[in-house]
């Protein structure tokens, strides 16, 4: 998930930034033992991803207004044509 920056999708997060949220957020290292369980649905390991990119990016991960990744995506680039340093590469597709 958090691999080299230079390859990965989560341009903007780096490693030391996805080890603090899953420190920071005991709810969230609850909600990522779903990974251990080998007899989940891939459904239900898809939103605890999703939740987890959510926090990543500094968004709470509640159960009834986590919002969906393509809102989070419009979210940031919304705010990034007013942010002089941003960065057009972190932008998703």
């Amino acid at each position: 998930m958090s691999g080299c920056d230079t390859t990965s999708s989560l341009f903007n997060c780096v490693k030391l930034k996805f080890v603090q949220t899953l420190k920071n957020n005991n709810d969230l290292l609850k909600v990522i033992e779903i990974f251990k369980n080998p007899d989940m649905t891939p459904e239900a390991v898809v939103d605890v991803g999703n939740r987890l990119l959510v926090a990543l990016y500094g968004y709470p991960i509640t159960t009834s207004d986590t919002p969906s990744l393509n809102n989070l995506c419009y979210k940031c680039y919304m705010k990034s044509p007013f942010n002089k340093s941003s960065n057009m590469a972190s932008l998703h597709s």
